[in-house]
C-alpha cells in the first residue's frame, strides 16, 4: 500500500511539472526529494527482490530435498513389497509341503497304529502264556542239541523281531514329532517374516504421504514467494521508468534556472 502511495505521488508529480515552469526553485526542490525518495524505494526493492530470491533458491533446495527423499521411499516400497511377495511365495508352498506333509503323516500314524496293534496282542499271548518263561519252556522241551540249536534260534530269531518293531515304532514316531515341528515353525517364521515386512511398508507408505504433503506445501510457498518476486519485479521497473523521467525533469529545471 506504501508503495502504491509513494508511485502515485511520484506520478502526480511527473505530470505536474509539465504545467508548471522548471524555473520554480521551489518545484526544484521538490523534484530532488522526489528522486531521493525513489531512490530509496529501488534500493527498498532491490533488497526485497534479493530477499525473495535468497528464499525461493532455499525453498528450491528443500523441495529437491523431498524430492528424492520420495523417490528413496517409493523404492524402499517397491523393494519390500517384492520381499512381501516373495515371502508369500513361500509361504504357499510351504503350505502345499504341509499338504503333501498330512498324507506321509498319515502314512505314519497308520504304520505306528499297525505296530501298536500287533505289539499289543504279542503283549497279551506272552502274559496268556506266562510271559517270558513260555521261552524257556520251549528251549526245554528241545530233544536233542541240534533241536535246541533251532528252537533257540527260533525264539531268538521272535525276540529280534518285537525288538525292531518296537524301534521303528520309536523312530516313526521321533520322525513324525520332528516333521511336524519343523513345517510348523518354518510356517510362523515366514508369516511373522511377512508380517514385519508388511508392518515396514506401511511405514514407508506414511513417510511417504507425510513428504508428499510437504513438498505440497513447500510448491504452494514457492509459487507464492515467484509472485512476489514479480509483483517487486514490476514495481522497481516503474521506479526505473519514473526515476529516468524525474532526471530529464531535474536537468531542465537547473539548466532553466542557471539562464
Amino acid at each position: 500500500m506504501k508503495s502504491k502511495i509513494i508511485m502515485t505521488g511520484l506520478s502526480s508529480v511527473l505530470a505536474l511539472s509539465i504545467l508548471v515552469p522548471a524555473a520554480n526553485a521551489d518545484k526544484l526542490t521538490e523534484l530532488e526529494q522526489k528522486k531521493q525518495e525513489i531512490e530509496q524505494r529501488q534500493n527498498e526493492l532491490n533488497s526485497g527482490i534479493q530477499e525473495k530470491s535468497n528464499e525461493i533458491s532455499i525453498n528450491q533446495s528443500d523441495l529437491e530435498k523431498i524430492m528424492a527423499k520420495i523417490t528413496e521411499l517409493s523404492t524402499k516400497i517397491q523393494e519390500t513389497e517384492g520381499k512381501v511377495n516373495g515371502v508369500q511365495l513361500e509361504i504357499d508352498q510351504t503350505k502345499v509341503e504341509i499338504e503333501e506333509l498330512k498324507g506321509s503323516i498319515g502314512e505314519l500314524e497308520r504304520k505306528i497304529a499297525e505296530r501298536t496293534e500287533l505289539l499289543q496282542e504279542r503283549a497279551r499271548a506272552i502274559q496268556l502264556s506266562g510271559g517270558s518263561v513260555d521261552y524257556i519252556d520251549v528251549l526245554l522241551g528241545a530233544n536233542s542239541f541240534i533241536d535246541f540249536i533251532d528252537r533257540f534260534s527260533a525264539v531268538n530269531t521272535l525276540i529280534e523281531a518285537d525288538r525292531e518293531i518296537m524301534q521303528e515304532q520309536a523312530d516313526d514316531k521321533q520322525l513324525l514329532s520332528e516333521q511336524k515341528a519343523e513345517v510348523e515353525t518354518k510356517l510362523a517364521e515366514q508369516e511373522k517374516r511377512r508380517s514385519e515386512l508388511v508392518t515396514l511398508k506401511e511405514s514407508l507408505n506414511g513417510q511417504k504421504k507425510e513428504q508428499a504433503g510437504l513438498q505440497k506445501e513447500l510448491e504452494a510457498e514457492q509459487t507464492r514467494l515467484a509472485k512476489e518476486k514479480t509483483s517487486l519485479e514490476s514495481e522497481q521497473a516503474e521506479t526505473v521508468d519514473i526515476s529516468a523521467e524525474l532526471e530529464k525533469k531535474l536537468a531542465k529545471s537547473k539548466r532553466v534556472s542557471l539562464n
